[in-house]
């Protein structure tokens, strides 16, 4: 860091680039069924096509923590982002479902440095305590992108059409790009930068030998019970259970992220009132009552169900979270891989629950389930998804953090 200012301008980029990042994860959802029609998509097709993303973005986990670890947050993520311009444009111009597909597994791509980029990177320029605080409201500078994905987007895309605001989102990312190109120079760490790139795969995967990462891996992948209502299968479900229009749908998913953007702020509070490891735990927790309910009942109506939706969804903030009680649990030669690891699996996670609850509307409607039993159904699987998370976790190990506030 070339001065004290240097930190802080870094994180202001990284936070900047992570609203695009949550803009395109969650663009797909206020746009499905236009997209559907445009692209001539079925449900598992659509569910094929939001998978894209999340798939590519986790496989690129582990190669990105290792170039972290090596060369620095900068160097990785302006080159990622700059070819994420292209899919961008890309996906603006895609004529069909495969060409669609292409360009949403590179914009994973490009966005999967940033919120890990932006983690590893504050966590090294300031202290555990400081840095839940400072990654609370660099997450709720990432919601106003999602915000930006929800009604906007749907106001858009019905005066316009889906493919303009799109154009106007790929500039936007060059120019997210420019920002984290000139602010974010940092380098990697020695002890890693010594080993080879081979040494430091092998090192990565041995990761998965700790036996106290496997009690948070679960609750990473069991974050998407959540995230995916919000970055795709939640505009689906009110326009087929609640017959919801484009600017009805963006109002709606706009309370998600507004749920979210005040989880966000008021998860810190939390920690820093109580522990990092109890907090995780009871919004977890919260999250499998919230699923549970909407399995339960999917259509009593749009006010009490938005609302459960919205409690659903605020299981996937709790991302920085466990990546900080996972970063704290490793030496710091391995943090960058460490990361690597976890979000492969929340992202991974969420490509495979985006394709699962395509394959379950698909099958629905070919039996020919209602609206509300198909949904009931993906609600039924998003609770044992959360509930499978929430067991192991339990049993986690005490993150140094918390000892020390207790000390």
């Amino acid at each position: 860091m070339s001065s004290d200012s240097a930190p802080w301008r870094g994180i202001a980029a990284l936070s900047v680039a992570l609203a695009l990042s949550q803009f395109f994860r969650g663009c797909l959802a206020v746009i499905a069924p236009e997209l559907q029609h445009d692209l001539q998509l079925s449900p598992a097709g659509f569910g094929a096509l939001s998978s894209c993303f999340f798939i590519a973005f986790g496989l690129a986990q582990v190669p990105v923590g290792i170039a972290f670890d090596r060369w620095g947050v900068g160097r990785p993520t302006r080159w990622l982002m700059a070819q994420g311009t292209v899919s961008a444009l890309l996906f603006m111009a895609a004529p069909s479902g495969p060409v669609a597909m292409l360009a949403q597994a590179g914009l994973g791509l490009a966005c999967a440095p940033i919120f890990m980029g932006l983690m590893h990177y504050t966590l090294a320029a300031l202290s555990p305590q400081r840095s839940v605080g400072v990654l609370g409201r660099a997450n709720a500078v990432g919601m106003l992108g999602a915000l930006a994905a929800t009604a906007p987007l749907g106001w858009a895309a019905h005066a316009w059409g889906w493919r303009n605001p799109l154009l106007l989102a790929a500039v936007a990312m060059a120019l997210a790009c420019a920002g984290v190109w000139r602010w974010v120079r940092d380098e990697g760490h020695a002890d890693a930068r010594a080993e080879s790139v081979p040494q430091m795969l092998g090192s990565s995967l041995a990761l998965l030998a700790r036996p106290a990462l496997w009690t948070l891996i679960p609750l990473c992948v069991a974050m998407a019970a959540g995230t995916t209502f919000r970055n795709a299968w939640g505009g689906p479900y009110f326009a087929d259970v609640f017959a919801l229009p484009a600017g009805a749908r963006g109002l709606a998913l706009a309370v998600l992220s507004g749920m979210g953007i005040v989880t966000a702020i008021g998860l810190p509070v939390l920690v820093r009132r109580g522990s990092l490891r109890g907090t995780i735990a009871r919004g977890a927790a919260v999250g499998v009552a919230a699923a549970v309910l909407l399995a339960l009942a999917p259509a009593v109506g749009l006010g009490l169900n938005l609302t459960l939706l919205a409690v659903l969804v605020t299981i996937g903030m709790l991302h920085p979270l466990v990546m900080t009680h996972g970063r704290e649990l490793l030496p710091p030669a391995q943090r960058g891989r460490g990361l690597g690891v976890l979000n492969s699996f929340v992202f991974l996670g969420s490509g495979f629950a985006a394709w699962l609850f395509g394959q379950v509307a698909d099958a629905g409607q070919q039996r020919g389930w209602s609206a509300p039993d198909i949904y009931s159904a993906i609600f039924g699987l998003a609770a044992l998804l959360a509930l499978a998370g929430l067991l192991p976790y339990l049993r986690s190990p005490v993150p140094p953090s918390d000892g020390a506030a207790r000390r």
